[in-house]
C-alpha cells in the first residue's frame, strides 16, 4: 500500500485537498469543543454562525404606563400602556478570539433572521456539529434584533485572565420555546 493512505479504507491521501479541507473545517469549530467556551449558552446568528457564550445576562422587556385617574369623587384609575420609548434589549458574554474569520456580533449589525438562544442544563448533552445543537431544554428566539454596544474586558498584568467581550442586542420580539 502507498504510504500516503493511512488505512485501507481512507482512499483520500494524507496530502490531499479534501483532506486539508477537513482539517480547516475542524480548526473553525474547535471554539465549539474547546472546554474553555463550551458552555452551557450558544447563540444562533443568522442560521450560519453558533457562538459560544460565557453568561447570559437578564432580558428586559419593560413597558411603561401612563395613569389617569377620573374626576369627581370615584378614586378609580386607569392603566393605559405609553408608546414604547427605549428598545428591548439583553447581553450576552463571550471569549474574544472564538470566531475564526468575521465577528457575527459586530457592532451595527441588524440581523434580518431571528437570533436563537438555545439553553442546556447541563454540558453532557451538547452535541456541537456542523448544524444546531441538540437536545436544548429551552429556546429564546429573538426577532429584530441589532447589535447596539460592545465592551470589552479588562486586561491586567498582575493576574491572568482571559479577555472578554459584552454586547448589547436590541430586540422587538422575545418567543420562548419550552424544552424538547
Amino acid at each position: 500500500m502507498p504510504a500516503n493512505y493511512d488505512s485501507p479504507f481512507n482512499l483520500i491521501g494524507k496530502g490531499s485537498a479534501l483532506n486539508a479541507a477537513e482539517s480547516d473545517l475542524s480548526s473553525v469549530l474547535d471554539p465549539l469543543h474547546n472546554p474553555v467556551t463550551a458552555f452551557n449558552f450558544v447563540l444562533e446568528v443568522e442560521a450560519l454562525y453558533y457562538v459560544p457564550l460565557k453568561s447570559v445576562r437578564a432580558f428586559t422587556k419593560e413597558n411603561e404606563y401612563e395613569y389617569i385617574k377620573e374626576g369627581g369623587v370615584n378614586d378609580y384609575v386607569h392603566l393605559k400602556r405609553k408608546p414604547i420609548s427605549k428598545p428591548f434589549t439583553f447581553q450576552v458574554t463571550r471569549y474574544v478570539g472564538t470566531d475564526r474569520f468575521v465577528d457575527p456580533l459586530a457592532n451595527g449589525t441588524e440581523f434580518i433572521l431571528p437570533l436563537v438562544l438555545y439553553i442546556y442544563k447541563s454540558k453532557k448533552k451538547q452535541g456541537y456539529a456542523n448544524s444546531a445543537p441538540s437536545s436544548p431544554s429551552r429556546v429564546y428566539v429573538f426577532t429584530g434584533c441589532t447589535v447596539i454596544s460592545k465592551e470589552y474586558g479588562e486586561l491586567d498584568a498582575e493576574k491572568s485572565a482571559l479577555l472578554t467581550e459584552t454586547t448589547t442586542i436590541a430586540y422587538r420580539e422575545l418567543i420562548v420555546v419550552p424544552g424538547f
